[in-house]
C-alpha cells in the first residue's frame, strides 16, 4: 500500500514544491487548504505516516494541529517555516513534533520524513502482532494463528524455547489480544529471586511478618488481579514453591505470608521456560501434577536458526530502532546475512539485537559485511567460496563474455557500478516502477534506493 502524507496549506508556492518532493518518492499526497476540507480529509483517512501545515491564519493553524491530534495521536505533525517572512519559535510548542524550512532542502526534508515513518510505524508496533513477532516464516505464522486462538480463553499456557526466542513477546500479545487487556500484566522471573523471598514476591508479607517487614505488601498475584500474570523461568521454582502454585492454581485463593486472610485470586497464568519439564520431572525437580496444569496449551517457540530467513526482518526491525534512538541506520549485505544464516545464533533474537546495536555504534550509517561482522560471526574464505559459488559462477561468465580471450584486464568497479544499475533497472521495471516496491524486492529502504537512483542516474529507459 503506498503511502500518504497530510498537507494542509492555503500557499500554493509550497503545496506545490512540498508535493513534488512527496510524489517523487511514491508517497500518495492529500491536500487540504483549510480546516474543514482537513476535517473531510482525515474522516475518509487515518493511515497518514507524516502532516505537515502551514496557514497562513495562525489561529486556524492551531486549530489544525488541535484536530490532528485528537484524530490521530500518533502522527508526526510539522509546522513550515518560511525564512525570512516569520521568526520560528525558540521552542517547539504543544501538538507539533517539529520544523521544516521553507525553502525545503531536500537532503533534511528526507531524513524528516524517514524519522516520521520510523515514528508512526513504531507506534503502530504497539498495536499489531504482526510487529511484535517478526518473520514472515512458516513457524512464525503458526504462533500468530495459536497466539489468536487461545486469547479469547482463559486457558494456562506454557511458553516452550530457548533463551531470547521472545517467550515474553508472546506472553504479552496473548494478553493484549485476550478479554484481560485493560487490566495488569504483571511479570516475575522465577529464576532470578531467591528461594526464601519467591513467596513474599508472589503472594505478599503481612507488617511484621519477618525481619523487614516494616509494611504490608501486595505479591504479584494481588497486582495482577483481573489480568494476566507471566512467570518466566518456573523450570527454576524451588519444590516448596511448586506446591504452593499448585494449591493456588486449584483454589483460586491465597494467604500473605504472615497472614491468616484469604484473598480470591482471578488471574490468568502464563508460564514459560527453556528448559525440559517432562526430563526434570523424572529427575524429580519439578511436579507432575503442576506441569499438567500448567501446560493446558503449549506453545513452543524455534531458534532463529530454524528460520533463518527472518533474520533479514529482524535485522531492518533492529535498525529502525536504533535509527530512533538517534544512532544512524545501518543495513547488512549479503554477504554479512548469509554469514548469519549460517551462525548458531545460540542468544537467538536477543543475540541479534545485541549485535545490531553494536554494529550501529561501530559504522554509523554504513553498510555491514561480512568483514565488518565480529570474528565469530564471519565466515571464513572456505565457508564462503561454497555459499557464494553461485555468484561466482555468474560472474565468471560476465568476466569471459567481456574477455574474449579470457585475458587482459577489467575495471572492477565499473563492472560492479553496471550490475548494480542493472538490477536496480530491472526491480523498478518489474514493480511498474514503484519505487517502494523495488526498494522491497531488494531488500532496501526506499530513500536509500532514491539516492541510489539519483547517482546511477537511472532512467525510464536505461
Amino acid at each position: 500500500m503506498t503511502s500518504a502524507a497530510l498537507i494542509v496549506s492555503d500557499d500554493e508556492e509550497i503545496v506545490s514544491k512540498i508535493a513534488t518532493v512527496f510524489e517523487f518518492i511514491d508517497y500518495n499526497v492529500v491536500l487540504a487548504k483549510s480546516t474543514a476540507s482537513a476535517i473531510a480529509a482525515l474522516d475518509k483517512n487515518k493511515d497518514f505516516l507524516i502532516a505537515l501545515i502551514f496557514l497562513s491564519n495562525e489561529n486556524e493553524q492551531n486549530q489544525v494541529i488541535a484536530l490532528i491530534n485528537k484524530e490521530i495521536p500518533s502522527l508526526p505533525v510539522y509546522a513550515l517555516h518560511r525564512e525570512p517572512d516569520m521568526a520560528r519559535p525558540s521552542s517547539i510548542p504543544k501538538g507539533i513534533t517539529g520544523y521544516i524550512r521553507f525553502p525545503i532542502h531536500y537532503r533534511k526534508l528526507l531524513g524528516t520524513i524517514r524519522k516520521a515513518e520510523l515514528e508512526r510505524k513504531t507506534s503502530r508496533s504497539n498495536k499489531a502482532l504482526s510487529t511484535s513477532l517478526t518473520g514472515n516464516s512458516p513457524q512464525i505464522r503458526k504462533i500468530e494463528a495459536l497466539i489468536r486462538h487461545v486469547s479469547m480463553t482463559d486457558a494456562n499456557v506454557l511458553l516452550l524455547g530457548e533463551s531470547g526466542t521472545g517467550k515474553e513477546v508472546v506472553a504479552r500479545s496473548i494478553h493484549h489480544f485476550s478479554l484481560r487487556s485493560g487490566r495488569p500484566f504483571v511479570a516475575i522471573n522465577c529464576g532470578a529471586i531467591p528461594a526464601e523471598l519467591l513467596e513474599s514476591e508472589l503472594y505478599g508479607h503481612e507488617k511484621g511478618a519477618f525481619t523487614g517487614a516494616i509494611s504490608t505488601r501486595h505479591g504479584r498475584f494481588e497486582l495482577a488481579e483481573g489480568g494476566t500474570l507471566f512467570l518466566d523461568e518456573i523450570g527454576d521454582m524451588p519444590l516448596p514453591m511448586q506446591v504452593k502454585l499448585l494449591r493456588v492454581i486449584q483454589e483460586r485463593t491465597f494467604e500473605r505470608v504472615g497472614g491468616t486472610r484469604t484473598i480470591t485470586s482471578n488471574v490468568r497464568l502464563i508460564a514459560a521456560t527453556h528448559q525440559d519439564l517432562e526430563k526434570r520431572i523424572g529427575e524429580g525437580t519439578f511436579r507432575m501434577d503442576l506441569y499438567y496444569r500448567l501446560n493446558v496449551f503449549p506453545i513452543e517457540l524455534p531458534p532463529i536458526r530454524d528460520r533463518p530467513g527472518d533474520i533479514p526482518l529482524l535485522i531492518e526491525k533492529f535498525s529502525n530502532r536504533m535509527e530512533l534512538e538517534h544512532l544512524s541506520p545501518i543495513e547488512f549485505d549479503a554477504s554479512a546475512i548469509n554469514a548469519l544464516s549460517q551462525h548458531p545464533l545460540p542468544g537467538n533474537v536477543r543475540e541479534i539485537e545485541n549485535l545490531v546495536e553494536r554494529l550501529a555504534i561501530l559504522y554509523p550509517g554504513e553498510t555491514i559485511t561480512n568483514e565488518k561482522l565480529p570474528q565469530r560471526y564471519q565466515l571464513q574464505d572456505g565457508t564462503m567460496q561454497e555459499s557464494t559459488i553461485g555468484v561466482q559462477g555468474s560472474l565468471a561468465d560476465n568476466l569471459s563474455s567481456s574477455q574474449p580471450d579470457g585475458e587482459g584486464c577489467i575495471d572492477l568497479k565499473h563492472h560492479l557500478s553496471s550490475l548494480e544499475k542493472s538490477l536496480i533497472y530491472q526491480a523498478l521495471k518489474n514493480s511498474d516502477w514503484v519505487v517502494a516496491k523495488a526498494a522491497k524486492s531488494l531488500s532496501l529502504q526506499r530513500t536509500t534506493l532514491i539516492q541510489k537512483i539519483r547517482k546511477l542516474e537511472i532512467q525510464n529507459s536505461l
